[in-house]
């Protein structure tokens, strides 16, 4: 069962199967079991040794585990809001972003076992950001036909329940960190930035897993999901105090703090037991037995990725000898080295889009 049954908590029919999945067409079924990683495949690794112009070589020493974030200097407002964000782990005093309303009750309708694209596309209407990124979706090479779609009722059958979904959650994620009005714009691009080019890189890497690829782009866009809640209480605290955090900052204490955060968004977002655990505990190694094994080592994977491409904290990975690459057995595979070479390009076509 993926995380949209669990979302809605029956299956999906096979009409809407069909159509959710005429994009991505690599998706295999989910077991309750532990994820099974299949062995790398016999390739020649030297081949790969001599490529030295590419983003993921690093030089000898670099890291090949997860880097722990670095604690800069903290000003004394700085401390002040780390110790505030800390004494509200519980939310208590915190503003949690809801779940947008078009959103929200989109995605109740495609819950409709006898859905009405007709009633979706008239949900959507109501909001125009909603409205337009449906059409720059469709319209999106991923989904375009041999003509624009113009109309949101057709717009809306041809990308199909599974893919309105995570249009929805996009729009739900985007709406949290852009909402406050005069806020630090940059640091909302950070977060939002972050947060597709982890979703592209797990629905990459999820072709050489058993992990479903719609089930590791919602992972990827919303593991770090509590860092939006930081940002919005940076952004309050400077309306109260004047004070605006720099950037190295806010990427420490989002480090700190999001995980705790992240977990009360997907309380009140009711995310899957699934993903609320992936969204609550993703930084520790993975065990052997861990049933989320293949998820966790992709989040991992994903992360270091993101460092190496800019759109999370730098650090100097050595991505094949990484310790994650390792065991999803992706090091010598000359298909991973593929999907690596195309990657920057195909995350730069996804901030596009959404």
């Amino acid at each position: 069962m993926g995380l949209w049954d669990w979302f809605f908590g029956t299956p999906r029919d096979a009409k809407s199967t069909a159509s959710g999945n005429a994009a991505r067409t690599n998706v295999q079924p989910e077991s309750s079991a532990v994820a099974t990683i299949e062995p790398p495949a016999e390739h020649d690794h030297a081949e790969h040794s001599q490529a030295t112009d590419v983003w993921w070589t690093a030089p000898e020493g670099a890291l090949t585990e997860l880097a722990e974030t670095y604690r800069p200097e903290l000003s004394i407002e700085a401390r002040a809001f780390e110790n505030y964000l800390v004494d509200n782990f519980d939310g208590h005093d915190l503003t949690m972003p809801p779940l947008p309303r078009v959103p929200e009750r989109v995605l109740k309708a495609l819950g409709n076992p006898n859905c009405n694209f007709n009633r979706v596309a008239d949900e959507i209407a109501e909001d125009q950001v909603v409205a337009a990124s449906l059409l720059r979706a469709v319209n999106s090479p991923l989904y375009r036909g041999a003509s624009e779609i113009t109309s949101l009722s057709l717009a809306a059958a041809r990308l199909g329940v599974k893919a309105l979904r995570t249009l929805m959650m996009h729009q739900s994620m985007r709406a949290a960190t852009f909402l406050s009005k005069g806020g630090d714009k940059y640091l909302a691009e950070l977060v939002w930035r972050r947060s597709v080019a982890s979703a592209c890189i797990m629905s990459g890497l999820a072709k050489f897993t058993p992990v479903q690829e719609d089930d590791a782009w919602l992972i990827g866009l919303l593991h770090d999901v509590g860092y939006v809640v930081v940002l919005r209480a940076a952004q309050a605290n400077y309306k109260f105090t004047g004070y605006r955090i720099d950037p190295p900052a806010f990427e420490y204490l989002c480090h700190e703090c999001h995980q705790e955060f992240g977990e009360l968004i997907a309380e009140g977002w009711h995310m899957p037991p699934k993903l609320k655990a992936l969204i609550a505990s993703h930084h520790a190694y993975p065990p052997a037995d861990d049933p989320l094994r293949a998820e966790r080592l992709m989040l991992h994977a994903t992360d270091m990725i993101a460092s190496l491409l800019g759109y999370a904290t730098p650090a100097p990975y050595d991505l094949l000898a990484s310790r994650p690459v390792h065991d999803l057995g992706l090091a010598q595979r000359k298909d991973f080295i593929s999907f690596l070479t195309d990657l920057p390009e195909q995350i730069q076509d996804a901030m596009i889009y959404f």
